[in-house]
């Protein structure tokens, strides 16, 4: 991958594209996300995602390539300051899939999540079944610490969800 790949807070030029992504059923089980946003709401995240992290609990990335394509989102969210941690979730347009630009997404949160954020640890929870998924966060230093028993209930059953995590100094 010889692209130049970089991240941009989400803004109010965003929203078509927020919208394709969070509104793509498809994505849903692994966002626990239940039925489609309005527009509207949409809008009234983009306006209020503006707030930094400590004061949020959360910040979206729009990860761009260097003509300016929006290949995807990169979040962190669910920080806790008082354990130096966040939750750390990627999604790239199918359109752009299976060019290195997750690890490439991933890695550039990591900076920021580590140095500027001065995180100790990054975690995400997947699917048992999302094997491009847990290759990916693999593939960047994530270690497989757990197992969450029937955690998502999705096409009419429960399923494992697969706890990684990478601190700091691993």
């Amino acid at each position: 991958m010889n692209t130049t790949l970089s991240l941009r807070y989400i803004d109010s030029s965003d929203l078509e594209f927020l919208d394709l992504i969070e509104n793509d059923s498809t994505l849903w089980r692994h966002s626990n996300t239940t039925e489609p946003y309005s527009k509207k709401v949409l809008t009234e995240y983009i306006k209020n995602a503006k707030e930094d992290i400590t004061t949020a609990g959360q910040v979206r990335f729009v990860l761009i390539d260097s003509k300016m394509n929006r290949l995807g989102l990169v979040d962190l969210f669910d920080y806790k300051k008082n354990h130096s941690r966040a939750a750390i979730g990627i999604v790239i347009l199918d359109k752009w899939r299976r060019n290195g630009y997750a690890k490439k997404g991933l890695q550039l949160v990591e900076k920021i999540a580590f140095e500027n954020i001065h995180l100790h640890q990054l975690y995400a929870g997947i699917s048992f079944d999302n094997k491009p998924s847990l290759k990916l966060f693999k593939s960047v230093g994530y270690l497989e610490t757990g197992v969450k028993k029937d955690w998502n209930f999705y096409k009419n059953e429960f399923h494992d969800e697969i706890m990684v995590q990478k601190t700091l100094h691993a």
